[in-house]
């Protein structure tokens, strides 16, 4: 089958009681089945403490993936998590000991369509440095591995992967197309989507190749013009209520991480408790053109590429291409929120670490619970501000 993934994926490695943080911390770890059963049958002292600090989770059928996981300790730490951010366990049994979660944080996989797909995740600091320090377009790496899917695809089914893979990567190709900003490749990333959507609806999958065809035509400078001059007529007020509602749905999720909720208490009472839509907008305004007179922009691009490549592929269980590409905005949007509550706690200063630290926060919390992704997904299915007009309007307005 195919392996793909990234081109920085090569270069990474956990840099372990080196690293900022800790993957160790901060949520549940599950225990696959393989591995509790070897944990089952270690001899010894050690067997007896490992089966310690095992709990068995009371879920009906249809909650979880796993039957059991590992009692946290104080701030949600693993319990075989030592003062010096190390892990007992592989210091103790070697690396192949530990159980598949800790193996392949912070790696994200998808199989479908004969492939495996390999993201990592700015959710651990050191990915972020590869994501966002080149900057460079992101290649993707394909490779023949001698490995198989250990589920069966029919042919339909390696059909609709291959359609799904086609718009994902044309997707991809839209966000990376430099010689437009990066606002007017997000629109146009979701003129798109919306389209894709349309073929799936209608069960016209094969029109999805003639849609992509089309897009190639000059028609696109028209779709651009459109969403400048829509987004021209949005006022500061109008800046503000989108933002304060994007704040209600985000405050909304399950907070799994202290640092998320300090977080997003801290920007409450900036922009909200104690702030304007005048004080809003000046401060978007300042922290855009800081951006864009550092060159820095660029990373807004790596960061919606990633999140492309994570979620749009997995349309192919559901369908619902313009869900994960809303998906994919909203994170630009609410991603872009927060950098802007540390450039005004920086004195007006936003510097590389202070990127991939927002994007650690908001990928720890987003993307490491089921249950935040699909609170989210109603709230993008049913907020009137998570449709595409609408969309298009918060992100243009931050153009101009």
């Amino acid at each position: 089958m195919i392996l793909r993934y990234p081109e920085y994926y090569e270069q990474f490695s956990c840099i372990a009681d080196k690293c900022e943080d800790t993957c160790c911390a901060g949520w549940e770890i599950d225990i696959d089945d393989e591995s509790y059963a070897y944990y089952m049958g270690i001899e010894g002292e050690y067997g007896d403490l490992i089966r310690s600090r095992i709990k068995e989770y009371d879920l009906d059928e249809e909650d979880g993936y796993e039957s059991h996981g590992f009692i946290l300790k104080e701030g949600k730490r693993c319990p075989f998590l030592n003062k010096n951010n190390l892990c007992d366990m592989i210091l103790t049994l070697g690396e192949d000991a530990i159980c598949d979660v800790c193996t392949y944080t912070p790696r994200n996989f998808l199989e479908y369509g004969n492939a495996r797909e390999i993201a990592i995740s700015p959710s651990c600091a050191e990915a972020g440095r590869l994501i966002f320090g080149n900057r460079e377009k992101v290649k993707f790496i394909e490779k023949e591995i001698e490995e198989s899917l250990d589920f069966e695809e029919s042919q339909e089914d390696l059909e609709l992967a291959e359609i799904i893979l086609a718009a994902r990567n044309f997707a991809i190709a839209i966000l990376q197309n430099r010689e437009q900003d990066i606002y007017q490749r997000m629109c146009e990333f979701l003129d798109f989507a919306k389209e894709v959507q349309q073929c799936l609806n209608e069960n016209a999958f094969c029109k999805v190749y003639e849609r992509i065809n089309a897009w190639e035509s000059p028609k696109s400078e028209t779709k651009q013009n459109k969403n400048a001059m829509d987004a021209g007529s949005v006022q500061d007020s109008e800046r503000y209520f989108y933002f304060q509602k994007r704040m209600e749905s985000f405050l909304g999720m399950e907070s799994i991480n202290e640092e998320w909720h300090h977080y997003m208490e801290q920007m409450k009472n900036h922009f909200l408790t104690n702030g304007t839509p005048l004080e809003y907008a000046g401060t978007l305004q300042r922290f855009t053109q800081y951006l864009k007179e550092n060159d820095r922009e660029y990373e807004y691009e790596q960061l919606a590429v990633y999140y492309a490549f994570l979620m749009l592929s997995r349309c192919v269980d559901d369908l619902n291409f313009w869900g994960k590409a809303q998906f994919v905005a909203v994170n630009f949007l609410m991603i872009r929120d927060m950098d802007m509550e540390r450039f005004a706690q920086n004195q007006e200063i936003f510097t590389p670490e202070d990127r991939v630290d927002i994007a650690r926060i908001y990928a720890k919390e987003v993307e490491h619970s089921e249950e935040n992704l699909e609170y989210l997904e109603d709230e993008f299915l049913f907020e009137t501000i998570y449709q595409k007009e609408d969309l298009v309007k918060q992100i243009m307005t931050d153009r101009l």
